[in-house]
């Protein structure tokens, strides 16, 4: 008797392998997503830190208020603010929000550097 098709183990394995690999892979993309949005927290960042380098050029102080700035940031998952400790320096903060990640921060001074609580810096 000549028979054609899959035994039930045979598909039993291919379903184990394929629950094997998303488990490994669901993790790994979501993971890829959220580093993600932390690349467009740093974008926002820049725009702000050239923002305000050409403010700083006109007025030679920085500005708190992201108007004088003329830029709009509307993004998704990231809220922005700029606090100005002096007229020389500011630091320009993206948190989070919405999400498991809320609440969570990236921040960068007058140099540039990046700093935060952001898990996936």
């Amino acid at each position: 008797m000549n028979r054609k098709g899959f035994t039930l183990v045979e598909v039993l394995i291919v379903v184990i392998i394929i629950g094997i690999l998303a488990a490994i892979g669901i993790p790994q993309f979501a993971a890829s997503i959220e580093k993600a949005k932390g690349g467009e927290a740093r974008a926002g960042l820049g725009h702000l830190q050239t923002g305000e380098k050409v403010y700083y050029a006109e007025s030679e102080y920085y500005t708190t208020n992201t108007a004088d700035l003329d830029i709009t940031l509307t993004q998704k998952y990231w809220a922005f603010t700029i606090a100005t400790p002096t007229s020389t320096t500011y630091t320009a903060t993206a948190t989070r929000s919405g999400g498991s990640y809320s609440g969570q921060t990236l921040t960068m001074d007058q140099a540039g550097t990046v700093s935060g609580n952001w898990t996936y810096k």
